[in-house]
């Protein structure tokens, strides 16, 4: 039967159509993602990208209901280059189709020429040989065949001859995929989207077309494909943003020399901007200046590359940004990271990732309103499981107490989703009962075991038995930070403040943080911290210790030349805490961490 139209409910039904072919080759996309950058992540973040659109979409009769839907549902689930395209692509479409409850085939291939020239729009430097040049070529395909044909089917299926022509010669434009005779990964997604699309189209076959963000196909096994490159800006770092002050051009101009694959998708009302950066905190730093930022992400490509292509062991090991250690460490020995939450000024920043240690002092001290810390989402984290489970065989994760934060339990949950589609999949969740330095040591044990290859259950029996040998203690400079934050009273705050008191903080061996001990000046402190390690050292030994702070370098270096005399080992690291331990420990804190032999 002849199709001469595209209305609401065709479109939504041939768009779940086209995402289901993506998503079921997810793995394939991963395997050959090249450019822009080798990070093995594309067929994932599309996977997720057209998931969200298809599930929010709205069926209706009317083109233009459903296309706002799809382009809203785009920018706020839009992540990784690809992804932002994609949702660029649905915006121009949508903005190209004023009000229409159908089009036909002529009005179809302008819509889709529009649309195109306003994804080049939205990119700071095009590079042909990628996802554009195909929607590029598929473009000046349906005005070439506009005059021949009104019917969709027969124009589509012509046209996707164009588009696959050029995807294929995408490994002569760019030499990267020349060198490894691959086509590129985002120019192959939209291929398949569009093979989808014609099969729907054609058949008009509406059984399931149900999307599942787990669907998977059997893909022959074969070799990673390229090889690790120097990565200039280490994270793919993304926002979601209303209400933007400046014209989109002028952004664009402010944000260019923080990195590079800047995409701005969207338009002032709602947008999505992506950049690859270094800098994260400085990105978003600036962005809060001009919009209000609803989500953000930031994602360790140069982690993603080496798990790719130089993986260390089989076992992950992931843990919350509480844990402090080296960043140095992590890189080496390929830690992941799940960042809580900082909410700030009305914006929710990562813990560690869009917001560091570095000036976070100065930020909350002028700040009107305290900060405030949540666990992470249980779907982020399920995003970040489903992740670890393409490239590893089983994942131990380490998290800050439980009866400190609620992220214990979200991983717990997020992990009995993931196993529940991968029942081979083995994770298990620890509990450190502490946090900050004590937990980095943690995280260290793990790491240390499973690369002297110990089996998933001998390290998770191992990091059980020994958590009770983990203790911290924190020298606490000024009550003020943990009034605002709501830990100590302003009544207590105030006495403590007249009595020039300096709380020792510990943690039980359940969990909770306990005032330990208290003295009348810094040094009081550190003469009983000081006491407390000999007796530790006396009574069992002292396996590692590591030296924490808030600010106070020159101090806790004190602390770390005391203590390397006193227990004759050397530091493991002297660390700044991260933010959100900042918030409650305060500017001026000092801390030890320890793990009894």
């Amino acid at each position: 039967m002849k199709i001469t139209y595209l209305d609401g409910k065709r479109l939504y039904y041939a768009f779940l159509s086209g995402a289901k072919e993506v998503i079921a080759n997810k793995k394939e996309l991963n395997r050959i993602n090249l450019f822009p950058v080798a990070d093995g992540d594309t067929g994932s973040n599309l996977s997720r990208t057209l998931s969200i659109v298809g599930s929010e979409a709205v069926k209706d009769d009317s083109l233009t209901v459903t296309l706002n839907s799809m382009g809203d549902a785009a920018l706020r689930g839009a992540i990784g280059n690809s992804g932002i395209i994609f949702a660029q692509f649905i915006n121009g479409l949508k903005n190209s189709i004023d009000r229409a409850e159908s089009v036909n085939v002529s009005k179809f291939a302008q819509a889709v020429d529009n649309a195109v020239n306003y994804t080049y729009q939205g990119i700071n430097n095009p590079v042909e040989g990628t996802i554009l040049t195909v929607m590029k070529d598929w473009a000046d395909s349906l005005k070439k065949l506009k005059n021949r044909s009104s019917d969709f089917a027969e124009v589509m299926e012509e046209s996707l001859i164009s588009a696959s022509s050029s995807l294929e010669n995408t490994k002569n434009q760019l030499a990267v995929l020349r060198e490894a005779d691959v086509v590129d990964s985002g120019a192959q997604a939209f291929v398949l989207f569009l093979e989808g699309i014609v099969g729907f189209i054609k058949t008009g076959d509406l059984k399931d077309l149900k999307i599942n963000s787990t669907a998977k196909i059997e893909i022959a096994q074969e070799e990673e494909i390229g090889k690790e490159t120097e990565i200039k800006y280490r994270y793919c770092t993304e926002a979601y943003l209303e209400n933007l002050e400046i014209e989109i051009p002028a952004l664009r101009e402010k944000l260019s020399d923080l990195g590079d694959s800047l995409i701005v998708a969207g338009d002032r009302s709602k947008l999505r901007v992506h950049i690859h950066t270094s800098n994260p905190p400085e990105f978003f730093i600036k962005l809060n200046k001009f919009a209000t930022i609803l989500d953000q992400k930031a994602d360790d490509m140069l982690l993603q590359q080496a798990v790719k292509y130089n993986r260390k062991t089989e076992i992950a090991v992931l843990t919350d940004s509480i844990a402090d250690f080296p960043e140095e460490y992590r890189d080496q020995h390929q830690v992941h990271l799940l960042p809580l939450n900082i909410l700030l000024a009305g914006t929710n920043y990562l813990d560690k990732v869009t917001i560091d240690s570095k000036n976070f002092f100065d930020i909350i001290d002028e700040a009107e309103e305290y900060p405030s810390s949540a666990q992470p989402a249980v779907k982020k984290i399920e995003d970040q499981l489903n992740y670890l489970a393409e490239h590893y065989d089983s994942i131990i994760a380490i998290t800050v107490s439980a009866k400190m934060s609620g992220t214990y339990d979200n991983l717990t949950k997020a992990a009995e989703n993931v196993k529940k589609e991968n029942e081979e999949l083995k994770i298990e969740v620890i509990d450190s009962k502490t946090n900050s330095g004590a937990e980095g040591l943690l995280v260290m044990e793990a790491v240390e075991k499973i690369e002297a290859g110990k089996s998933f259950e001998e390290a998770v029996s191992y990091l059980k038995s020994i958590r009770e040998k983990l203790y911290i203690y924190v020298s606490v400079s000024d009550f003020k930070y943990m009034v605002r934050g709501g830990r100590v009273s302003p009544l207590k705050g105030k006495l403590a403040g007249f009595l020039n008191l300096k709380p020792i903080i510990s943690i039980d061996r359940e969990g909770n943080g306990i005032a330990f001990a208290t003295a009348f000046s810094k040094k009081g402190n550190f003469k009983k911290i000081k006491s407390i390690l000999e007796d530790h050292q006396s009574e069992n030994g002292i396996k590692r210790f590591a030296v924490v702070h808030g600010d106070d370098l020159e101090r806790a270096k004190r602390y770390l030349e005391s203590f390397r005399e006193l227990l004759d080992i050397e530091v493991e690291f002297l660390e700044p805490i991260s933010p959100i331990v900042a918030m409650n420990a305060g500017r001026g804190s000092t801390a030890v961490a320890l793990l009894e032999k």
